[in-house]
């Protein structure tokens, strides 16, 4: 009985002292929601030495409810396992802020397939990334992840948005065509404190 209380206080000071360490507070209700909704890769990509001003956000570009929040990304494709995809994020602070390339890289389809997602809805031939890279991303660098070596695991992209107000992700690389390359990729995400 002892070493349970032992084990159960050691488990949680080490939570409190990593939510202190990384300045976040966890919370266990928070949902997903939809950042990128699934489709084929984005056909109209953002070009920023043309464009890019917050006049000119895409129409998918989600407002983030309250600001200084840190996001949790997830992402799932199909139709087969180990087919790849590319994704950028980019974020704009406020009204007439610039557009600014926050972080891209490349993930991988798992094997742990998506029965329901998060939105709602059955799923079919769908799977979740199980491995995410990080190729760039602008400072301060503020991206990092989680259960992204594979193993089937969903693996996480999590970020401080240092005040962003507006998030876009957008997916290049993937034509469901080429036969390797994961088709139609969804992107979900959640906020925490």
């Amino acid at each position: 009985m002892k070493l349970n209380l032992k084990l159960t206080l050691c488990c949680l000071i080490g939570l409190a002292s990593l939510a202190l360490l990384t300045g976040a507070r966890y919370s266990a209700v928070s949902s997903y929601s939809v950042l990128r909704a699934e489709a084929d890769e984005n056909s109209s990509l953002i070009d920023l030495t043309t464009e890019g001003d917050f006049d000119q956000r895409p129409a998918g570009a989600r407002r983030i409810r309250d600001n200084g929040k840190s996001l949790q990304a997830i992402f799932c494709g199909g139709a087969a396992a180990d087919n790849t995809f590319a994704y950028k994020f980019y974020a704009w602070r406020a009204d007439n802020g610039p557009c600014e390339l926050l972080a891209y890289g490349t993930g991988v389809l798992g094997t742990q397939a998506v029965v329901k997602y998060p939105s709602g809805g059955d799923a079919t031939n769908k799977f979740w990334a199980d491995t995410l890279t990080i190729t760039y991303q602008g400072m301060p660098e503020m991206f990092y992840l989680a259960d992204n070596e594979g193993n089937n695991r969903v693996a996480k992209m999590y970020g401080n948005l240092s005040r962003y107000e507006w998030i876009y992700a957008e997916i290049t690389a993937a034509d469901g065509a080429t036969g390797d390359e994961a088709g139609d990729v969804s992107v979900y995400f959640t906020l925490f404190d």
